[in-house]
């Protein structure tokens, strides 16, 4: 761990529980003391142990956990610390809650369908979120503006509040993941009806495609390439309705 990099959710809670090194507990705590959004996050950590798992119990009951835990077994040991059940709901809300930069190994697991790519590994972990997954995220614009920028500069392609809104959701966060070392920007939303959905975005190397549709983990999926990026909606609205979003989006961005 370096300065740089400020640690993710699953680093909190063991910095909480007393489980770091003291190096790594040195490192974050000058994180805690510079960075006022690391300071905040513990907080949220600290006094949210309950809502924390009540939120994702109810998920994790219905998560591939045995496949999960078999993937995890398949990596070399020193690279998988032991995951009690509050180390896993740290995991799973470093993703669905915080918005973790760059986490390797969750995108990772779903490596044992081969040809299944980035859209299954995006679905592996939508799969998780609840509309109460997303609700201690930030409803700034100002943070919201400030999210979009970096996710569009790391993507070499501008987004607005206005170019990615969707018909009949709310726009809730703006992250980047690693997969492989290719960036995904992906963008939550939440539609009131249906609960959590997401855009996500990352460079295309092949040629433009029209929208196709599929099913992936009990959702569907719109899916469309312009001639720089990749583009898939995921979300558990119905397909048309899904359609009418990417259609905007696909309107609003450059080609």
């Amino acid at each position: 761990m370096t300065h740089t990099h400020l640690p993710c959710d699953e680093q909190l809670v063991a910095y909480l529980d007393g489980e770091l090194d003291p190096d790594q507990r040195r490192v974050i705590a000058d994180q805690i003391h510079t960075h006022p959004a690391v300071a905040a996050r513990l907080e949220v950590l600290r006094c949210a142990d309950m809502p924390f798992k009540d939120a994702f119990d109810s998920v994790l009951d219905q998560a591939p956990t045995d496949r999960l835990q078999s993937m995890l077994n398949a990596l070399p040991s020193a690279a998988v610390p032991a995951l009690s059940r509050r180390r896993f709901l740290a995991v799973a809300a470093g993703f669905a809650v915080a918005g973790v930069v760059g986490d390797r190994l969750f995108l990772a697991w779903p490596r044992g369908e081969p040809g299944q790519g980035w859209r299954a590994s995006v679905a592996e972990y939508m799969a998780l979120y609840t509309p109460q997954t997303l609700d201690n995220l930030s409803a700034d614009p100002a943070a919201h503006l400030a999210q979009l920028s970096a996710v569009g500069t790391q993507l070499g392609l501008p987004l607005s509040p206005a170019a990615v809104a969707l018909p009949g959701a709310e726009f809730r966060r703006a992250q980047s993941l690693d997969y492989d070392g290719v960036i995904i920007g992906q963008l939550t939303y939440l539609d009131p009806r249906h609960g959590p959905l997401a855009l996500c975005i990352t460079a295309n190397k092949r040629a433009p495609a029209t929208f196709a549709t599929e099913q992936r983990r009990g959702m569907n999926v719109v899916y469309w390439a312009s001639a720089s990026h990749a583009f898939m909606l995921i979300g558990r609205n119905p397909f048309e309705d899904l359609q009418i979003m990417a259609s905007s989006v696909e309107r609003s961005l450059p080609a």
